[in-house]
């Protein structure tokens, strides 16, 4: 809970952030002052604004995913790094200990972060275009992947939840990268 509310916090301070300054440098150059906000000028800059905030919480979405994605080579390829490299053995398994300690929580936080950006994105467009279809069916993607790593955990005997769990991760993925192309 503690790590939940510090992730409230930061992203309350990311979004006053951007409302701090409302006069732009582009201002300028359109004639405008910084008191002439008459003709749709403001209108424009705060969906900018928006957009850029959904721009840097989809990219802290992919940040995420990314952290919590890689558990699986750590974990997959531990042996053979160990035995090829002796002397990493203590930070390599420090490392392997810190992200799976911490898996869970960052792939709930990037869980989390995919639906904040397609909410803000959808809401400053006012449509779903391709490229949110496709956000939407990777974040979709990604709450399956949730709930079947949910029961991986509660039934770590059952196999096959692990590479459900890991296979649909990597429809995920594929589904992110293709909506980052085609953003």
């Amino acid at each position: 809970m503690r790590y939940l509310k510090f992730f409230g916090i930061v992203l309350v301070v990311i979004f006053f952030m951007y409302d701090v300054n409302p006069i732009y440098a582009d201002d300028i150059f359109e004639g405008k002052d910084e008191y002439d906000y008459e003709d749709n000028g403001r209108q424009q800059h705060e969906e900018g604004r928006y957009e850029d905030i959904g721009e840097l919480i989809g990219w802290c979405t992919f940040i995420g995913i990314g952290a919590a994605g890689m558990i699986f080579p750590i974990r997959t390829f531990m042996k053979s790094v160990i035995r090829t490299f002796p002397q990493s053995k203590g930070l390599y398994l420090s490392a392997a200990k810190l992200i799976g300690r911490y898996h869970i929580l960052i792939g709930t936080m990037a869980l989390l972060l995919g639906i904040g950006h397609g909410l803000i994105m959808y809401f400053n467009e006012g449509e779903l275009e391709n490229e949110g279809i496709i956000g939407l069916i990777a974040i979709i993607l990604l709450s399956i992947t949730a709930i079947a790593g949910m029961n991986f955990f509660n039934y770590r005997k059952n196999r096959s939840l692990r590479t459900i769990h890991i296979s649909i991760a990597a429809l995920s993925v594929i589904a992110g990268g293709i909506h980052i192309f085609i953003s």
